[in-house]
């Protein structure tokens, strides 16, 4: 059985104000904040589609480690359970 993935990485809005819309108060320059998303798609077409979708994670320019703030569990929880039924 082939599969295919689809699979993007994507830089959140607000690099230039240190993301200061979602409510933070985090240094200037510090961070990345970065969406991912994906599916895998499991032929033939009488099967759901699963996937990732729009989980997310912070990047830290100084350290150079990635984590996951407290206010992206619930979303990131939901993004893993994403499926579509055929």
């Amino acid at each position: 059985m082939k599969l295919d993935y689809h699979i993007s990485a994507n830089l959140m809005k607000g690099t230039e104000t240190a993301y200061r819309w979602l409510g933070v108060d985090w240094p200037d320059n510090r961070y990345l904040l970065i969406s991912l998303s994906g599916e895998m798609d499991k032929h033939p077409k009488n099967v759901a589609v699963k996937g990732l979708a729009d989980w997310k994670c912070r990047y830290d320019l100084k350290t150079g480690r990635f984590d996951v703030p407290k206010m992206f569990a619930k979303g990131n929880a939901e993004a893993l359970n994403w499926e579509i039924k055929r």
